[in-house]
């Protein structure tokens, strides 16, 4: 009998081992199963990244191209008009022997008109923006605005040039634009500040203005401009949010990753 016993312990024995070898071999079967399938979930996921950021890429080039044929629309038909205009009024002013104050009034009024229009042009241009610097051209863009007198732009800045190449200035100063539009269009205020600095490797970005505000709940109705913004700094790989202020206004807050 004791053999018999010998016998059925050996086997016993040798159908646990075979049973937990079994067992690891599954589990690491199943183990093997789930890394592949997260590799290729999370491979997935970078694609569809990468695919998102080729449309909005594709997207801006769009509006860019967009923007410069407006661009020199605004130069070729409507600056060439404007221009012509004040050349009729300078001949006609030369023939008076006394030139109405509302004439005089009238020439300087078309002299700034094309002056900024001009320079409104010369933003949507695609050779213009080639060497971009942020910084001065939201110089010119605020001296622009300012000139009108009905609104106040103030920038303060710490950067003399931004740790950004020319594309992602581009795309930072259409941000600002679209910002700086939404402003005047919708909240009515009397002063826009804008201010940029760098702090721990982040680019922060604030536009402020002192404004009627806006509904936090309502974002999602607010237009393809709130979206377009939102759209270009997932693109620099930034975060952009909206606040009320103190004082009740509108302030943009982005933030960029910069090396």
């Amino acid at each position: 009998m004791l053999p018999v016993k010998q016998d059925l312990f050996v086997g016993v024995i040798f159908i646990s081992l075979l049973v937990t070898i079994l067992g690891l071999v599954v589990v690491a079967a199943v183990i093997n199963y789930k890394k592949k399938q997260d590799a290729y979930l999370h491979q997935l996921k970078l694609m569809k990244e990468d695919y998102d950021k080729q449309l909005m890429w594709s997207q801006i080039e769009m509006q860019e191209e967009a923007f410069a044929h407006l661009g020199q629309e605004l130069h070729d038909d409507i600056g060439q008009l404007l221009s012509s205009t004040k050349l009729l009024i300078n001949v006609t002013q030369r023939n008076m022997s006394v030139v109405p104050n509302t004439l005089r009034t009238a020439e300087e009024t078309l002299s700034t008109a094309i002056h900024h229009l001009r320079a409104l042009s010369k933003s949507f241009s695609r050779q213009w923006l080639d060497q971009f610097s942020l910084i001065d051209n939201l110089k010119v863009e605020i001296d622009r605005i300012n000139a009108s007198r009905a609104i106040q732009v103030k920038f303060t800045y710490e950067l003399l040039e931004l740790p950004l190449q020319a594309e992602p200035q581009i795309i930072l100063f259409r941000i600002i634009q679209e910002a700086m539009q939404n402003c005047i269009r919708h909240a009515q205020p009397q002063v826009i500040d804008i201010s940029i600095r760098l702090a721990e490797k982040k680019l922060i970005l604030i536009i402020a203005d002192d404004g009627a505000g806006f509904d936090k709940q309502n974002m999602s109705s607010m237009g393809m401009g709130i979206r377009n913004m939102q759209h270009r700094t997932n693109l620099l790989g930034g975060e952009i949010r909206w606040e009320v202020t103190t004082a009740g206004g509108t302030a943009v807050l982005i933030t960029l990753p910069v090396e």
